[in-house]
């Protein structure tokens, strides 16, 4: 009886959930959802996870739980959700030796191949003896012994011949030294050996079996997909790609990428760890070894790994997969917070006892989820009436920004900029998040112009818009504090200062960055830190 009426409870949760069985699996866009007991993983222990990251130091975007292929738990911090991309920087990477991987199991290439024989036109005046040993695996591995480590190449230089002109000092394979222009080499020889992008080729091979759509991968100026980061994804795309592997590379029962490349790309391949790092071994999730262009960790996990945080940890030994979005601090806390808690709750392979009570607990807890933004004071003043609606004309600046424009009504900000006669806005929450499609990929400083980039579409796109969330307060009587997130460009934030006076009639407003902006998404430019100064005269 006890068992009829646990499992009554467990179908009550569903249906007020609105959980659906997903039994055609792999045969939609979506992963299969499943409920963590049924999937032998504790509710409680997935809320003490969210839990910790409320009182921890780590800011994380997005979360999505896997276990026996099934989503049993996901959430995204608002402004962030489910249909946005996020930045992965070098979680790239691994799609980078993916599409090596592909090469060479269709006979494009071998990895014992020497680097300079893929690029006759790039070679400099003179190649050094240990660039002439240099192979595609010790790319794959970050042993190609330069050190320190090639720099990006500037947009008017070759990177091909600039990277080779970097004579390593090491054999190459035989020291580890973290190198992201191997990884721009990389993807290089697949565009060399395949005639197309990377990203190109690896999109009806990878992406289009995944239902990966509205994916876009930042070039360099030579058309050349950086590989080393610039890729844009969901998060639930990332956990489709970390389930590929988990299943050998096979999905819906077509081979995809070859089991043995799988297995080979994800098994330990050369010591990693930094002789300088205070932190134990046995506490290190770097110091675990390296693989094809992803890390080893501990309990026994193999990651793909993004600067801030941006993780999938596959643990094979318990079928299980986490995703990871983030703008961590710390990103061993945050990885601590995985092998803290979700690990361990993680009882079992089979179905464990239902408990109702925690899985509905871990259902608000996950609809709840927010980054409140960082403003307090008062929620209006005097100045609103004066100033709304009106244009403040700028003087001369650095951010090339002719006049702006403030308007408020039913607790919402828009505010607006004129530069070269073409005027952007955003709308920002009183706050809360207000979040709209906008032509600014920044709070001031002037747009980057459309990068060059791969794009998930069979036509141009001559300008892309930017998803922004924007949350505004007065922190005193006269100065009006906006803060953005660029939630698809960037990791952090961006807030403003405007302040504002009146005397004989007029009102003036300066305007000046608060905080610094937060990253871009390639190589960028900071903001000017001159504030603008603008005056609105007779406002009676």
């Amino acid at each position: 009886m006890k068992s009829l009426l646990s499992g009554l409870k467990v179908i009550l949760i569903l249906i007020w959930s609105g959980y659906t069985f997903n039994t055609t699996a792999q045969n939609t866009d979506k992963l299969p959802r499943s409920i963590p007991e049924i999937e032998g993983v504790a509710s409680f222990g997935i809320i003490d996870f969210l839990n910790a990251i409320d009182t921890g130091r780590q800011e994380i975007h997005s979360f999505m739980f896997l276990r026996h292929g099934k989503v049993i738990a996901e959430g995204w911090w608002d402004p962030y959700g489910p249909d946005y991309k996020h930045l992965l920087y070098s979680a790239s990477k691994t799609f980078t030796a993916t599409g090596i991987g592909l090469a060479v199991s269709e006979n494009r290439l071998k990895l014992s191949d020497k680097v300079i024989s893929f690029f006759p036109y790039s070679l400099p005046d003179t190649v050094g003896e240990q660039m002439k040993e240099l192979t595609v695996e010790n790319l794959l591995t970050m042993s190609v012994g330069q050190d320190p480590p090639a720099m990006l190449a500037g947009n008017d230089e070759d990177w091909i011949t600039a990277f080779l002109k970097d004579e390593p000092v090491h054999k190459p394979g035989t020291v580890f030294k973290y190198n992201n222009m191997a990884t721009f080499m990389l993807s290089a020889i697949v565009q060399q050996v395949t005639g197309q992008t990377l990203f190109d080729y690896m999109k009806p091979r990878i992406f289009t079996p995944l239902s990966i759509r509205g994916m876009d991968w930042d070039k360099n100026s030579q058309g050349i997909n950086l590989g080393l980061m610039g890729l844009r994804l969901r998060t639930e795309d990332l956990a489709k790609f970390g389930q590929l592997l988990m299943q050998s590379g096979k999905w819906n029962n077509k081979q995809l990428i070859p089991a043995e490349w799988v297995k080979e790309a994800t098994s330990f391949k050369i010591e990693s760890r930094d002789p300088s790092t205070k932190t134990p071994k046995d506490k290190d999730d770097w110091a675990q070894g390296y693989c094809y262009q992803m890390w080893r960790g501990r309990n026994n996990s193999v990651r793909l790994d993004g600067m801030a945080g941006q993780f999938v940890i596959l643990f094979p030994d318990k079928d299980a997969i986490v995703v990871l979005t983030a703008n961590a601090k710390n990103t061993q806390e945050e990885l601590n917070l995985v092998h803290n808690y979700l690990i361990p709750a993680i009882k079992s392979n089979k179905a464990i006892q239902s408990d109702p009570v925690s899985y509905s607990n871990l259902q608000k807890k996950q609809s709840g989820l927010s980054l409140k933004p960082q403003l307090s004071g008062r929620s209006e003043s005097g100045f609103e009436k004066k100033i709304s609606g009106k244009e403040f004309m700028i003087g001369d600046n650095d951010y090339q920004i002719q006049s702006v424009y403030f308007g408020f009504s039913d607790n919402e900000c828009s505010f607006a900029m004129k530069r070269n006669n073409q005027i952007s806005m955003i709308k920002a929450g009183q706050g809360s998040w207000k979040t709209v499609n906008s032509k600014l990929n920044s709070l001031l400083a002037p747009p980057r112009g459309s990068p060059s980039k791969s794009v998930d579409a069979s036509y141009s796109v001559p300008l892309v818009s930017v998803k922004v969330a924007s949350a505004y307060s007065w922190t005193d009587s006269g100065t009006l504090e906006i803060t953005a997130r660029f939630v698809e460009e960037s990791l952090g934030s961006q807030t403003i200062e405007c302040r504002f006076s009146e005397m004989n009639g007029s009102v003036t407003v300066t305007i000046g960055p608060k905080s610094a902006p937060a990253l871009m998404r390639s190589p960028g430019r900071m903001q000017p830190v001159t504030p603008l100064r603008g005056v609105l005269v007779n406002i009676e």
